[in-house]
């Protein structure tokens, strides 16, 4: 019996992927690509936080460390609570003591000479001065009692993140 060349040739097994294979492999790198964004948006929501905790403390410290570099009260001849004449609270270079900060704002945040501080959009600064009564810091007084309450109040997008406080006294006269 003679064969034809067609006959011949023997079926041989395929070697590649079914469609249902490629369809299941395709799902799972879908899944797992989906679970590796995940967990890379969450890394990155992490460190955004951690620099917003770091950025609040940084901003408040800089602008209480200027307001205790300042003398308690003016020198002038008519020192009065909050700016005195010829200090404007555009130019913070004219606030020359403690008290010429209270109810001071601004957003974004400044350095001294005005120019804004870099990456600080979203955050606003707020400075309360107020006189104390000496045995209880924390009740204010109608009348100067050589104690002063500072507070700064650092915000991110409106919200608070943080606020610092410090007392000022006056220093005694030679």
């Amino acid at each position: 019996m003679i064969r034809s060349p067609r006959h011949s040739l023997r079926r041989t097994n395929r070697r590649g992927l079914s469609l249902v294979e490629v369809i299941i492999s395709t799902m799972l790198v879908g899944f797992v690509l989906i679970s590796a964004m995940r967990c890379l948006a969450a890394v990155i929501r992490g460190r955004t936080g951690i620099s917003y905790q770091a950025r609040g403390p940084q901003l408040a410290q800089q602008l209480m460390t200027e307001i205790l570099n300042t003398d308690y009260k003016d020198q002038g001849p008519s020192p009065v609570f909050g700016l005195e004449s010829g200090e404007s609270e555009v130019n913070r270079l004219d606030f020359d003591d403690v008290d010429d900060f209270n109810g001071w704002t601004k957003s974004p945040p400044q350095h001294r000479n005005g120019n804004p501080v870099a990456n600080s959009t979203d955050w606003q600064r707020d400075v309360t001065v107020q006189w104390v009564d000496p045995s209880d810091p924390s009740t204010p007084s109608g009348s100067d009692q050589d104690l002063k309450r500072i507070t700064v109040t650092v915000r991110y997008n409106g919200s608070v993140v943080m606020q610092l406080f410090a007392l000022c006294g006056s220093k005694p006269s030679p």
